[in-house]
């Protein structure tokens, strides 16, 4: 391989892993043309929840989040990337998920979990999307919230939020 192809190939893993971290950023802040942004149009996602095309997934996702969880955080690790060729890569990586969710009973509950998505990738027009994406969960679990506001807690002036408003998009930090 040349300089130059491996020069090539460290920017497109890059960019892969750029749009890896859009994702995330797309899910914890309900972004709904982000999350869209990362996928091809006729993309795919198998997650169980959901089976279909990927533009119909992120439409169901962002409500069913809005919905379900008081907040959401995730993060990305372990990421493996390999090309098929100059314009198909195939990846696992691993997600650390925590969230909390309202129960009917008005208690709050947190729940993490991790998983792992594998990826198809490709690069169309200069541009690397997603073209398929399965989840494989490798465990979960459920405990009280206990959430603080009190204390030096109360002190924290910035806070984030699900919408325009949080500071990643003050910052410029989201296209």
């Amino acid at each position: 391989m040349s300089t130059s192809d491996r020069i090539r190939a460290l920017a497109d893993k890059q960019a892969i892993y750029d749009q890896m971290c859009r994702y995330i950023q797309a899910v914890d802040r309900c972004d709904l043309a982000l999350l869209k942004s990362t996928f091809h149009h006729d993309g795919t996602v198998i997650f169980g929840i959901f089976d279909g095309n990927a533009h119909e997934f992120c439409e169901f996702d962002i409500p069913f989040i809005k919905d379900n969880l008081i907040w959401a955080y995730h993060r990305i690790a372990n990421v493996v990337i390999e090309f098929e060729s100059p314009t198909i890569a195939r990846a696992e990586s691993y997600m650390l998920g925590n969230a909390a969710a309202a129960l009917p009973d008005g208690n709050k509950i947190n729940c993490p979990d991790n998983m792992r998505y594998r990826d198809v990738w490709e690069k169309r027009d200069g541009v690397w999307r997603m073209q398929r994406r399965d989840l494989v969960m490798d465990w979960n679990a459920a405990w009280a919230y206990a959430g603080r506001e009190d204390g030096e807690f109360s002190q924290y002036r910035v806070r984030g939020s699900r919408t325009r408003q949080d500071p990643v998009y003050q910052a410029g930090l989201v296209a």
